[in-house]
């Protein structure tokens, strides 16, 4: 199933992590289907159980609108390149399946290092678009095999799809580890 996604917000952040409610989600929808969205993931750092509570607040109250991915942003050191760390969005999909995604490559450190368990890279993200180095990125996905994502980077309601994917779930699903 193709649909079109911003993979990366921090919609708990803009909603100071007060509990989600309907209102909010309607709110957040409201935004989401303005952008011509199908959906977002919810990505506030290192926190993802806004992003878990939005999507049961959605699916109870407002079932078949949008797609609410919960997840994570994190910070990695790579055990082979500890000086080269990096932002990963974790996203928490259906069938208790994880996908790993490279954000805003180039942040911290020039090099792109590529562990196992990464499945996609951003090529273009509305707030660190400044370093992103494109063509480098677009060799390491290829070489890596990577699914590629623009993303907004959201940290405030108006910005949900200042940058998006259209993007294949069964793909993302195929590429994406079973969680224990």
């Amino acid at each position: 199933m193709t649909v079109r996604l911003d993979l990366h917000t921090h919609v708990g952040e803009m909603f100071g992590f007060q509990p989600p409610t309907p209102e909010m989600a309607e709110t957040v929808i409201a935004q989401i289907k303005g952008a011509g969205l199908d959906g977002i993931a919810v990505t506030d750092h290192c926190r993802r159980d806004w992003g878990l509570a939005l999507h049961r607040v959605v699916e109870e109250h407002f079932p078949g609108q949008v797609l609410i991915i919960p997840g994570q942003e994190i910070d990695v050191r790579p055990v082979s390149s500890p000086f080269d760390g990096y932002h990963c969005v974790e996203l928490y999909l259906p069938g208790g399946r994880l996908f790993r995604n490279y954000c805003h490559p180039g942040y911290y450190t020039p090099n792109i290092v590529i562990e196992d368990g990464v499945h996609g890279i951003e090529v273009a993200n509305h707030h660190h678009d400044w370093h992103i180095r494109r063509a480098q990125v677009e060799r390491v996905a290829e070489e890596y095999d990577l699914l590629t994502f623009s993303v907004s980077d959201a940290n405030a309601l108006g910005e949900i799809g200042a940058g998006s994917t259209e993007v294949d779930l069964d793909e993302m699903l195929r590429r994406a580890i079973a969680l224990d």
